[in-house]
C-alpha cells in the first residue's frame, strides 16, 4: 500500500478527530446554556420534526456522495452534475414539506410545528449545496478544510442560538442553528477551496453513479425512517416534553458513541474503497480498527454508565433529569453502534451496495418491529427496543462482511470479546471502589486504572496498537 497515501489517511484522521471532537465540546457547551435557557418542550418540537428533515436530506444525498468518493476516478463534470441534482432535488422536497407543513402540525395537535417546519426546511436546499463538497474533500482526504469550515460555522450558529435564547425566542433559537451553521459553510467552502462547478450536466454521470449510489439510497432511506421515526411516535404517543427528555439523552449519547467510530469511517472508506482489490489487506486494516475502536470506547461508554446521573445534572440542570435512565439504556446500545459501521463500509468499498440495499430490509425493518412492540411498553420499550436493534444491525454488517469480504465473524469475535471481558472485570474493581468509598469521580478513576493495567497484563492487541497510534500522532 502507498505510504503516502496512509501517511494521508492519519493525518485525516487526527483533523476528522479534531473535527468531531471540537464539534463535541461545543455541543455540550450549547446545550450546558440552551438546556437553561430553554425548556424539555423546545428540544422536543425539533426532535418531533426531524424524520421529515432527515428523509430529505437523505433523498437529496441519494447515495451519490458515497459513489463520489467509491469511484476510483471522479470527474470535474460528476461533481458538477451531482450539485446540479442535488440543488433541484431541494428544492422540490422543499416545497413539498411546505404544503404538507399544515397537516403535519394538526397530526401532532402543535400548530407552532407548521411554521417551524417551513423554516427549518431550508437547511434541505443548504446541505444539498454543501454536500458534494464535502464529498470532494473526504476523497481527497482533506479534512483538515472540513475541520476548519465545520468548527467555524459550527460556532457562529451556536453563538447566534444562544443569543436568540436569552432573547426569549424559545425553539426558534435552535432553527436559527441550523440555518446560520449551513449558510456559514457554503460561504467558508466557497471561499477556502474556491471550486466553482463546471456549466455542465451529464445524464450518464447520474445513471452511472446512480448504479452504486441509488442502492444505498434505497437503503439509507428505509435506515433513517426507522432511526428516526421513535420522534413520531414519542411525540404522538406520550408529549412534547417526553421527547425533549429522550432527544437530550439520544443526542448526548450519540456525540459519545456515534463520534470516534464516524471519525475511523469517515477516514478510512476512501482506503478501503483503494484496497477494494485487496481483500487481505482491507481485512486486516478492518481488524485493526475495530481493536483501537472498542479499546478506547467500551470503557468510555461503561463509564458514562456509572456518572451519567452527575454528568446530566452538571450539563443540563436539574430539570433534565428524566433524561438520565434513557441515557444509560441508549449507552448500553452505543457498545453495538460504535462497531457496526465498519463493516458496512467494508462491504461498500468493494461495490456490494445492492446486497446492503436487500438486507436493509431486514434490519431496519426489525428496528420499526421493535419500535412498534416496544412503545406498548412506555418509553423504555422503545428504547429496549432500539438496543436490541442495534445488536441486531452488528451482527448482520458482520455477516455481510464475512459473505463480501470473507472477514470472518470469529476473527471480528476474537478481537472484540477479549476487550469487553477486560472491561466488565475494571467495571467490577471500580464497584467495589464506590462501595467501600462512595465516590462516584473515584469510581471512575479506579475503573479505569484497573482497565489499563489489566490491559497490559493480559497483553491485549489492542493496548499495544492503540499506544502506538497515540504515540505516532504525537510524534507528528
Amino acid at each position: 500500500m502507498d505510504h503516502t497515501f496512509v501517511k494521508k489517511g492519519i493525518s485525516g484522521a487526527v483533523w476528522a478527530s479534531l473535527d468531531r471532537f471540537g464539534f463535541m465540546v461545543i455541543q455540550f457547551t450549547m446545550n450546558l446554556i440552551l438546556a437553561r435557557l430553554l425548556t424539555p418542550e423546545d428540544f422536543g418540537i425539533i426532535g418531533m420534526l426531524t424524520i421529515f428533515i432527515a428523509i430529505s436530506q437523505t433523498l437529496i444525498d441519494g447515495g451519490f456522495n458515497a459513489a463520489l468518493i467509491q469511484k476510483k476516478e471522479a470527474t470535474q463534470t460528476d461533481y458538477s452534475t451531482i450539485l446540479y441534482w442535488n440543488i433541484g432535488f431541494s428544492f422540490v422536497l422543499y416545497l413539498i414539506l411546505f404544503v404538507c407543513a399544515t397537516q403535519i402540525g394538526k397530526f401532532f395537535k402543535m400548530e407552532i410545528l407548521c411554521g417551524v417546519l417551513r423554516v427549518i426546511a431550508v437547511t434541505i436546499v443548504l446541505n444539498a449545496i454543501i454536500s458534494v463538497q464535502r464529498a470532494r474533500l473526504q476523497k481527497k482526504l482533506a479534512f483538515k478544510t472540513l475541520a476548519v469550515v465545520n468548527l467555524s460555522s459550527y460556532i457562529i450558529g451556536v453563538v447566534s442560538a444562544i443569543v436568540l435564547a436569552k432573547c426569549g425566542y424559545g425553539v426558534w433559537s435552535l432553527v436559527s442553528l441550523q440555518l446560520i451553521y449551513g449558510t456559514c459553510c457554503i460561504l467558508l467552502l466557497l471561499i477556502i477551496t474556491k471550486w466553482i462547478p463546471s456549466l455542465t450536466f451529464s445524464y450518464s454521470a447520474v445513471k452511472g453513479l446512480f448504479g452504486f449510489g441509488g442502492y444505498l439510497l434505497a437503503a439509507n432511506i428505509l435506515q433513517t425512517i426507522c432511526i428516526n421515526i421513535q420522534g413520531i411516535i414519542i411525540g404522538k404517543r406520550f408529549s412534547a416534553t417526553q421527547m425533549g427528555y429522550y432527544s437530550q439523552a439520544y443526542r448526548l449519547d450519540q456525540v459519545i458513541s456515534a463520534s470516534i467510530p464516524q471519525v475511523i469511517v469517515q477516514v478510512m472508506y476512501p482506503i478501503y474503497s483503494s484496497l477494494q482489490d485487496d481483500l487481505v489487506q482491507l481485512n486486516k486494516i478492518c481488524l485493526q480498527n475495530m481493536r483501537v475502536l472498542a479499546f478506547i470506547m467500551f470503557p468510555i461508554l461503561s463509564t458514562l454508565i456509572i456518572i451519567a446521573e452527575p454528568l446530566i445534572r452538571f450539563l443540563y440542570g436539574d430539570k433534565w433529569m428524566p433524561s438520565v435512565p434513557y441515557f444509560r439504556v441508549l449507552l448500553v446500545g452505543g457498545f453495538f453502534v460504535c462497531l457496526q459501521n465498519l463493516n458496512y463500509y467494508a462491504v461498500a468499498s468493494v461495490g456490494k451496495s445492492k446486497a446492503l440495499f436487500y438486507w436493509s430490509f431486514y434490519k431496519w425493518g426489525f428496528l420499526l418491529c421493535a419500535l412498534l412492540i416496544g412503545m406498548n411498553f412506555g418509553m423504555y420499550g422503545i428504547l429496549w427496543g432500539m438496543v436490541l436493534s442495534s445488536i441486531n444491525i452488528y451482527i448482520t454488517n458482520a455477516f455481510l462482511a464475512q459473505k463480501h469480504t470473507k472477514l470472518k465473524i470469529y476473527d471480528q469475535l476474537n478481537t472484540i470479546i477479549p476487550i469487553f471481558f477486560t472491561m466488565v472485570i475494571s467495571v467490577g474493581f471500580g464497584l467495589i471502589g464506590e462501595y467501600l468509598f462512595g465516590n462516584i469521580i473515584l469510581t471512575s478513576l479506579i475503573s479505569i486504572c484497573s482497565y489499563l493495567i489489566l490491559s497490559k497484563l493480559f497483553r491485549l492487541k489492542a493496548f499495544q496498537e492503540t499506544i502506538r497510534t497515540v504515540l505516532y500522532l504525537i510524534k507528528k
